[in-house]
């Protein structure tokens, strides 16, 4: 486990979790904001690469967000290095449609800002939402994080969010 809230836990991708892993990818709901539907096959290739991930950087990475009181994969938390902002650290996530508007989204984002500034001593993480995702934007602002200047994201424009540690000095 890397993690856990009142109502979550977070931990790394095991083999079994593919199906899970695919059905959130495979949403193009869920992933409208993320990152372009892929085949089973891309999928499959991006999951192993989630996982290989954690024996290289075992403390970061791509994680199963589970529903403690069922043990039901409700979907992915992710703290890594970004992949937008050089030497940032990002976090972000992604569930499943019939987990949304339940407070998940903000209970997983403060669980992890407290496993990023407690455990990992982070100064500050970011956050980067495409424009029209104001659910998430709202989510990021209810956790404290402080929105930035958009930025560039290779040919899109994102807005850029950023908390500092609150035992930053």
């Amino acid at each position: 486990m890397i993690f856990e809230t009142k109502r979550l836990l977070i931990r790394q991708y095991a083999m079994d979790d593919f199906e899970n892993f695919f059905l959130l990818n495979g949403d193009e709901e869920v992933m409208r904001y993320i990152r372009p539907v892929q085949a089973k096959e891309k999928t499959f290739d991006f999951f192993l690469e989630n996982v290989a991930y954690y024996k290289a950087f075992p403390l970061y990475g791509r994680w199963a967000m589970i529903e403690k009181s069922n043990q039901q994969f409700i979907g992915s938390f992710m703290l890594r290095p970004s992949t937008v902002v050089e030497g940032d650290i990002e976090l972000g996530y992604a569930m499943l449609q019939s987990y949304w508007g339940k407070g998940f989204a903000t209970e997983s984002v403060q669980g992890g800002l407290h496993y990023a500034f407690d455990k990992l001593k982070l100064g500050t993480v970011i956050a980067i939402t495409q424009l029209p995702n104001t659910a998430s934007q709202k989510v990021l602002m209810k956790c404290g994080f402080d929105q930035q200047d958009n930025i560039y994201d290779g040919d899109r424009t994102v807005c850029l969010f950023r908390k500092l540690s609150p035992n930053h000095g």
